[in-house]
């Protein structure tokens, strides 16, 4: 017996189990004239009629009664394989290390791994929150979030969102120092940026009439973590540029102020980055489902 013989008791334990070739077709992945041409082959292999047709329903002769005995033995044998190797979500266990930027892990992925655990108990989470990207491999890392465009071509990229970055101010220091109403007076404000040093950083504002702004603009205060510029924006030490995602809370509780909003300053994209390539475990699989399902959904 060869394996398309077994492939096709399987259609025909398929068929009489869901009640018609349509609805069998459906539950297989395949068309119903494809199912009409297994149980075909299968009649003639066995020289019997095992089913009759009208147009209305099917029902089994009496030789496909005594013959859908094993068949559905056979089914029910390969449920319980393909259920020992891709468990259900309560028996999805083992570990996943994600690394992500501190901004990314603290104000989205907390919020996203308790909802996590409440579907997948069973699965551990280690968090390494890092701004600098880490070496996956060297690190052991399953998946990382990453912004901008990832740059390794031996990893998988999943596009979670994209984001704009905006100009922001407290309103603490837009009362102390003004607020700016165009590129050309951006020289003359106190600047926090993310940065391990206090070189100068070329920056490009552009209008929607197609004005290009260049600016080299030089941080009054570095600081290496988004978050941590954001501590020291709110505080009313400087103006900053921070993608959206981090600012949108504080936006919209008013202790912070858009600035030259009619500006375009640069747009990025969330990723999340695996190295897992023809075969990805299902406990991964399903922290990445949960991710693009859940991670900034509300971002465009």
């Amino acid at each position: 017996m060869d394996a398309s013989q077994l492939y096709r008791m399987l259609v025909f334990a398929s068929v009489v189990e869901q009640g018609s070739l349509t609805a069998a077709a459906e539950t297989l992945g395949i068309s119903r004239s494809m199912v009409s041409q297994h149980l075909k082959r299968l009649e003639n292999r066995c020289q019997l009629s095992l089913l009759h047709r009208t147009t209305r329903k099917i029902s089994l002769t009496q030789e496909g009664q005594q013959f859908y005995h094993y068949c559905a033995e056979l089914l029910k044998l390969a449920k319980q394989a393909e259920a020992a190797i891709i468990p259900n979500d309560e028996q999805l266990q083992g570990s996943i290390k994600i690394a992500a930027p501190v901004a990314i892990g603290e104000l989205a992925l907390a919020a996203l791994l308790k909802e996590f655990h409440k579907r997948y108990p069973k699965i551990h989470v280690s968090l390494q929150l890092e701004d600098r990207k880490l070496d996956q491999l060297e690190h052991h890392i399953d998946i990382a979030i990453q912004t901008g465009q990832p740059d390794n071509e031996e990893l998988v990229a999943i596009k979670l969102a994209q984001y704009d970055d905006y100009l922001v101010a407290s309103p603490e220091y837009i009362a102390n120092h003004g607020a700016p109403l165009h590129p050309d007076n951006l020289n003359h404000h106190q600047w926090i940026m993310q940065s391990a040093n206090q070189l100068p950083r070329r920056c490009q504002f552009d209008n929607s009439d197609g004005e290009k702004f260049t600016l080299q603009l030089t941080p009054f205060i570095n600081c290496n973590t988004s978050l941590g510029c954001l501590k020291l924006v709110k505080e009313g030490l400087g103006l900053a540029m921070l993608p959206e995602h981090i600012v949108k809370q504080p936006l919209q509780a008013e202790k912070l102020v858009r600035l030259l909003p009619d500006y375009h300053l640069g747009r990025g994209g969330i990723f999340a980055v695996h190295s897992y390539q023809d075969v990805v475990p299902a406990r991964i699989r399903a922290m990445l489902a949960f991710m693009e399902q859940r991670l900034y959904r509300d971002t465009p």
